[in-house]
């Protein structure tokens, strides 16, 4: 694997898939410690508490793959901002958005738990689905003709099994109702990437655009302001927008800083490192790996002053490196984690708004606590793509970053309808009833799968883009 494009952002957003589905996968039972779930949503009864502070390391995976998300912004639309080509920015970042909305609400509506047909019909119309799939996200070679007819293909075919499901099985379609994880990760890549390119040239106004979000949250239930009809502006729309969704720029646009900062230091960031930069690096990405565990431990067992402690300890001990180390590539590692223990600071300030930090609902502490975070973890995953260029793990994980979407719902779209028509699903069910600890067999398959085949379909070049 040569450094032509950036495979530590591609590291960074497999990993954040592969945990985002291993999250799905987990057994839900008390026999398993609280951590392996939602910090808000766990044993023994795994009903959702609001008044549950803390996070996991699940509660991790989605915001870096928002970040991630936000990095490749400047990466994808500097050269085309450069070049004026505004009328392409602009219907692309449209037509992305309006693809996307459609991708969360197919996979609501056609994976297989929620169809009410036969079991058999479920499984089939999943699996026509995921294969329309490839015709609807894949840019196909050829004229335009051949291109989007073949799209239109796609969409056709699932528009037909929409309609079947809802019309004539009566399973009512419902537009409101769509993957929540998709539909953000949407009004992200359409807003994420306005206020990016209004803010291209300066860090700092990125950074007011949050303030202002901010003032905006704080003043919202204020009976007659504009700021709550801002808020409230979404009577017939809220199935495809909710202002709620722009607590989110919070993470997506410190992102893009991580993307802007690797276009400019583009000289420097796609070296690999010398045999005296490895050991360092290698320092480096374990004090912070430490630093994360650090924070989500002690945050989920409510250690706060031990945290407030620990956290200017890290801080200590980063000044020192830095002080000794702060030429060439650390240079640029100094930047990133500058941001990330400043992100992490103030969202120490933040941590007790609310009852403390937590996922759900999102809180300030987490949103800036997670960017910074992003921030160090960026750096683990430099060191490991430099380090081990041709490792067949990493590899297989940057792969899957490479060709999110079908990462995301070859389980639920594939390997599931699969694996119930063969009727190895019940086998699953029985291993569990043995034992709660069984129940991982499928967790394992089901993650290797997903792997294997998101790295098959990246090897056979077969991508899918919004």
């Amino acid at each position: 694997m040569t450094i032509k494009r950036n495979y530590s952002i591609d590291l960074l957003r497999g990993l954040a898939i592969i945990g985002m589905v291993l999250a799905a996968v987990i057994p839900w039972t008390s026999d398993f410690p609280a951590w392996m779930y939602h910090a808000q949503v766990g044993p023994p009864d795994f009903k959702f508490n609001p008044n549950n502070p803390g996070i996991t390391w699940v509660d991790l995976v989605f915001p870096f793959f928002l970040f991630a998300m936000g990095a490749a912004f400047p990466l994808a639309l500097r050269n085309k901002l450069a070049n004026k080509q505004y009328r392409m920015i602009s219907s692309g970042l449209l037509r992305r958005g309006l693809v996307l909305v459609f991708f969360a609400i197919t996979l609501a509506y056609l994976t297989p738990e929620n169809l009410s047909g036969p079991e058999w019909l479920n499984y089939a119309t999943s699996l026509l689905t995921f294969f329309s799939f490839f015709l609807v996200f894949m840019r196909f070679e050829g004229g335009r003709f051949r291109r989007y007819g073949l799209q239109l293909l796609g969409f056709l075919v699932i528009g037909l099994l929409i309609y079947y499901h809802s019309e004539i099985l009566g399973n009512t379609f419902d537009k409101s109702k769509n993957n929540i994880i998709i539909l953000v990760l949407a009004n992200m890549a359409v807003f994420g990437s306005v206020f990016w390119l209004l803010t291209s040239e300066s860090f700092l106004l990125r950074i007011a655009v949050l303030i202002a979000f901010m003032g905006v949250w704080f003043t919202k239930d204020i009976e007659g302001s504009w700021t709550q009809v801002l808020w409230d502006f979404h009577p017939d729309i809220r199935w495809f927008y909710n202002f709620s969704f722009l607590k989110y720029l919070c993470i997506v646009l410190p992102g893009s800083i991580l993307g802007d900062l690797l276009v400019r230091n583009r000289d420097i960031t796609n070296n690999l490192y010398t045999d005296l930069e490895q050991k360092k690096a290698r320092f480096l990405a374990l004090l912070g790996l430490a630093f994360i565990v650090f924070h989500v431990v002690t945050l989920y067992m409510r250690l706060l002053q031990f945290n407030l402690i620990g956290h200017a300890a890290f801080g200590i001990a980063f000044f020192l490196f830095f002080k000794k180390y702060n030429q060439g590539q650390f240079a640029f590692y100094k930047s990133l984690v500058s941001w990330g223990f400043v992100l992490a600071s103030v969202a120490l300030f933040f941590e007790p708004l609310d009852g403390g930090i937590k996922k759900d609902p999102s809180s300030f502490s987490y949103w800036f606590l997670t960017s910074g975070l992003a921030f160090i973890f960026y750096i683990v995953c430099d060191y490991l793509t430099k380090s081990f260029p041709n490792n067949p793990i990493i590899l297989a994980i940057v792969k899957n970053g490479q060709n999110p979407m079908i990462a995301y719902c070859v389980s639920a779209f594939f390997i599931t309808p699969v694996l119930g028509l063969v009727h190895i699903l019940p086998v699953f069910d029985t291993l569990s009833g043995i034992h709660p600890y069984l129940g991982l067999v499928k967790t394992v398959i089901y993650i290797l799968l997903m792997i294997s085949i998101t790295n098959y379909a990246t090897n056979r070049r077969w991508f899918w883009r919004s």
